[in-house]
């Protein structure tokens, strides 16, 4: 009976990676190189057009990662140090 459930193990283990590998070689071929003008243009496209902005808002939520600190000057031209998201 424990040969079974080692075999049943092995044919899942390879269905999984299978089901994996298949989802990388979908997701490798859904990205696509843009240049600045192109991303300009599909940032900046019409009201019908999803807005990627508000998905980038919404994936910050999710990310969990350092805070990083930036640094502007302020009325009296020092250097002050910021937070960002």
């Amino acid at each position: 009976m424990s040969a079974t459930w080692i075999i049943a193990a092995v044919v899942a283990g390879a269905g999984l990676c299978l089901l994996v590998g298949l989802a990388w070689r979908w997701l490798a071929r859904s990205w696509e190189v843009l240049d600045d003008d192109q991303l300009h243009e599909r940032l900046t496209a019409g009201a019908n057009a999803p807005r990627p902005a508000l998905w980038f808002r919404i994936g910050r939520w999710f990310r969990t990662r350092p805070l990083q600190l930036t640094y502007r000057r302020d009325r009296r031209g020092r250097f002050r140090r910021i937070r960002r998201w």
